[in-house]
């Protein structure tokens, strides 16, 4: 019975697929598939190595009390429905069972959210991580989708690779875990910002921002400030380019400061919105994560900022630390098991080619390509920002190669349009 709903499911996503691919070029089809492949396999990969590598995880939790709550909807959904759909948005919620996770946090959410797909999937596990999985790939569609036309077409198959095949990007988020939900949810932002900067039906625009938002609320909330920093740059850039060109906002530092205002106080808004991740709070919030992280004793634990120092300007300090662990680690030499020895792949393909970037380049080289391009400026301040806040609040090389999924499609851009190409 499994085989068979799996085997449906599978069939319903090559169908949509088959759908959806017909309005792109034929050149960039192959990659739209390998995208989808990967993730198909990837799900099962997962869930095997959940059950027969790792021993244990959050994973199991979903699946448990999300299996137990669907058979509740089943029998009564008008009366249970509702209230699993409190608890995705994380409200107060009258459960009938006493669930894993605080009450209103971001593994509640996926468990409501596990409820729901396996009412569709008869709680087969496999066919429920397909369906998580195509939701992450629907992001990734998306962040292809919003800069393809954004790059000159010598480019399109660096984009496409960064958008959909970087290899952690895509088995990190296959199956029921945070980070499937987290990148369908920044996709969809990412493409309706597009659609908003550049004057696009602006409502429906709207309604994407919306849509994914919520969505990246529900999993990972933190997200969310990074990116309204670098929407902020995007639009303030884009206007200023377009008003007095890329070489007067890149040598006048007023426009720089300008950007920055527009970042921080986008920041600013948010922490009204989610008071636990503001910035008088992140500090205090990240300290709390370096004290749980020191507590966990395991091979690939690592030591990362100082869980006694609260203050802003104290944890600011360990940057350089936590943006090299976030950009580039594991190193190859950390690897203690193969599953972090194919981590270290990606993270050693990162480390050479921005030697061989910076060596060709250089950091003006560099930064002259970045500024010149709005969505390059987005990219750098969400990678950068994201990258701060997973690498001083992670402190297991394990988790941090899962935790930066979000980022990795945006800064595999940033690499690929850096790395020098060679002229025909």
């Amino acid at each position: 019975m499994e085989a068979l709903i799996c085997a449906g499911v599978i069939a319903l996503g090559l169908m949509v697929v088959a759908i959806g691919q017909s309005t792109v070029p034929k050149s960039d089809r192959p990659y739209i598939w390998a995208c989808f492949l990967g993730h198909v396999v990837s799900a099962f990969a997962l869930l095997l190595l959940t059950y027969h590598f790792f021993g244990h995880g959050d994973v199991q939790h979903y699946y448990n009390y999300g299996d137990q709550l669907a058979e509740y909807i089943r029998r009564e959904p008008m009366r249970w429905g509702p209230e699993v759909l409190l608890l995705i948005l994380q409200q107060d919620a009258d459960l009938p069972i006493h669930i894993f996770g605080t009450e209103g946090s971001s593994t509640t959410s996926i468990i409501g959210v596990t409820a729901f797909v396996m009412i569709l999937t008869a709680s087969s596990e496999y066919a429920t991580g397909l369906l998580m999985s195509f939701w992450a790939f629907s992001g990734q569609w998306a962040l292809y989708a919003t800069f393809r036309n954004h790059f000159p077409e010598k480019y399109r198959k660096r984009v496409m690779i960064a958008t959909l095949l970087m290899p952690s990007a895509v088995f990190w988020s296959s199956g029921v875990v945070k980070e499937a939900i987290a990148l369908a949810g920044l996709g969809w932002i990412v493409w309706g910002l597009h659609r908003w900067i550049y004057n696009r039906r602006r409502l429906v625009a709207f309604a994407w921002i919306f849509f994914g938002g919520v969505t990246v609320a529900i999993s990972k909330s933190y997200i969310l400030f990074p990116m309204a920093a670098g929407a902020g740059i995007w639009a303030f850039w884009r206007r200023s380019m377009a008003t007095r060109g890329s070489a007067a906002i890149a040598t006048k530092p007023v426009y720089l400061a300008g950007a920055a205002v527009v970042a921080v106080v986008g920041m600013l808004a948010l922490g009204e919105v989610f008071p636990r991740y503001s910035i008088d709070s992140l500090a205090e919030e990240t300290a709390n994560l370096q004290y749980q992280g020191e507590r966990v004793e395991g091979g690939s634990s690592y030591s990362m900022g100082n869980p006694d120092e609260t203050s802003l300007a104290g944890q600011l300090a360990f940057t350089p630390v936590a943006l090299t662990a976030a950009l580039f680690r594991p190193f190859i030499f950390e690897a203690h098991n193969p599953v972090a020895l194919v981590n270290t792949l990606e993270t050693t393909i990162i480390l050479y080619l921005w030697i061989k970037i910076l060596w060709i380049r250089g950091i003006r080289g560099a930064w002259q390509v970045i500024q010149s391009s709005p969505p390059l400026m987005f990219c750098l301040v969400f990678v950068l920002l994201f990258g701060l806040g997973v690498g001083l609040g992670t402190t297991n090389l394990g988790t941090l190669s899962r935790y930066r999924v979000p980022m990795m499609p945006l800064y595999g851009l940033i690499l690929l349009m850096l790395y020098p190409r060679k002229e025909s």
